[in-house]
């Protein structure tokens, strides 16, 4: 990896800590003893590439729920990240995977 992938790397992983964290960009700023400038400048340099890649820190994580909901109350769960949302149904089968194609 280079040193300017390394760079893009931590920058993205920054941006994605101050998404997630829910605090204004200063405020984030101050927090992590990041200049407010500098960040402003990766945020606007990264964003065209950002949406042409994965989050490279991205992983899954297991929910559990902790009460059940009677079958009436809910035909479906929403979960939301950042702006994209995953809807699963009643009757999702948590088994259920794409299986590879064979050649």
């Amino acid at each position: 990896m280079t040193k300017k992938d390394q760079r893009q790397l931590e920058w993205s992983t920054r941006i994605a800590d101050y998404k997630a964290s829910g605090l204004t960009m200063t405020a984030w700023c101050t927090a992590n003893q990041v200049a407010l400038e500098q960040f402003k400048y990766w945020k606007r340099k990264l964003k065209p590439i950002a949406s042409d890649m994965v989050s490279p820190t991205a992983s899954f994580i297991p929910i559990s729920v902790a009460e059940s909901v009677p079958p009436h109350s809910a035909s479906s769960l929403v979960v939301h990240v950042g702006h994209a949302s995953i809807t699963l149904q009643k009757g999702f089968d948590p088994q259920l995977h794409e299986k590879p194609s064979k050649p």
